[in-house]
């Protein structure tokens, strides 16, 4: 039974690798991939499996050749994607939107001429989509710190035109303005953290390794940058656990700016949803897995 069950996966990495490298190299094969991949994932499960090997391979084909980007609809707007990426992947190849809350939340509180800041931007797909809102009369302030995810981040804004919108800090956001601090990192820079203990992701992730970050606050950013605070129509973060360190770091920010909605990946009932909760903010459950972890967004009535 273990030598057909190697057979059968060795075929299927076969055909996988085949349908990969003909797609990849005939691009406008894309559509019918994905069309017919989309129905072979709704007749049954061992279809939709194959689809996905094939998938993964022209995946890996596209990040490989730098042919990572598409032009999808998000919330109502034309955005190029990295759909080798997590936060686009599955929405493209299955239609399975990405945080579709948080998109709703962003579409919701920014309007024109805003400033949107992005704590944990990763490769920028909040940081665009925001771009995108707030328009050219608007600005939008990203903080990410690993070099891997700074470099797509750059790219997506500049395919989608809008890297005059965009302050890119290259630094953690925390508690500490100033110095250096080690950024934890595993297979996906998406789950790097400056505290593995407290990462969501500990009990299913390794973090083999660190490297070193320049850190600032968010407080000593817009201390420098005064006329903006007042503008801010939104906050993300997502930064794998630390959120409390973040709102430690901004607290004046939060002062100058009553009217921002935080929008943060957190527990009900961790450190940062009790702070915000102590300051007078409502939570609103966005995209919440499981019981209580998720995307919420804390807002403050008028």
């Amino acid at each position: 039974m273990s030598v057909v069950r190697s057979a059968l996966k060795a075929a299927r990495s076969c055909h996988s690798q085949a349908v990969g490298a003909a797609v990849a190299q005939l691009p406008v094969l894309e559509p019918l991939f994905i069309a017919t991949g989309r129905r072979m994932a709704a007749t049954s499960h061992l279809l939709g499996t194959v689809y996905w090997f094939a998938e993964d391979d022209l995946v890996r084909r596209l990040r490989k050749s730098g042919n990572r980007f598409r032009k999808m609809s998000i919330a109502g707007l034309d955005v190029h994607v990295d759909v080798t990426d997590g936060s686009a992947r599955l929405h493209y190849f299955h239609g399975e939107p990405y945080e579709a809350g948080l998109v709703r939340a962003l579409r919701d509180y920014l309007s024109p001429r805003d400033v949107f800041v992005d704590v944990g931007a990763n490769i920028g797909y909040f940081t665009v989509l925001a771009a995108r809102l707030v328009g050219d009369g608007g600005r939008v302030v990203a903080f990410e710190p690993h070099p891997d995810a700074l470099r797509i981040l750059r790219a997506s804004l500049d395919i989608n035109r809008v890297a005059h919108l965009a302050d890119v800090i290259e630094a953690v956001a925390g508690a500490v303005h100033g110095g250096t601090a080690r950024l934890f990192v595993s297979s996906d820079p998406v789950l790097s953290t400056l505290d593995p203990a407290r990462s969501p992701a500990r009990d299913h992730f390794h973090f083999d390794g660190f490297i070193p970050v320049r850190q600032v606050t968010v407080d000593q950013w817009f201390a420098e940058h005064p006329a903006l605070a007042a503008r801010i129509g939104a906050i993300k973060i997502d930064v794998e656990g630390t959120e409390a360190d973040v709102l430690a770091g901004m607290q004046q920010t939060r002062l100058a700016s009553p009217r921002a909605v935080i929008i943060c990946e957190t527990a009900a009932g961790s450190a940062a949803d009790a702070q915000l909760k102590q300051e007078g903010y409502t939570a609103e459950a966005l995209d919440v897995l499981g019981d209580t972890f998720g995307n919420y967004a804390y807002s403050k009535r008028p």
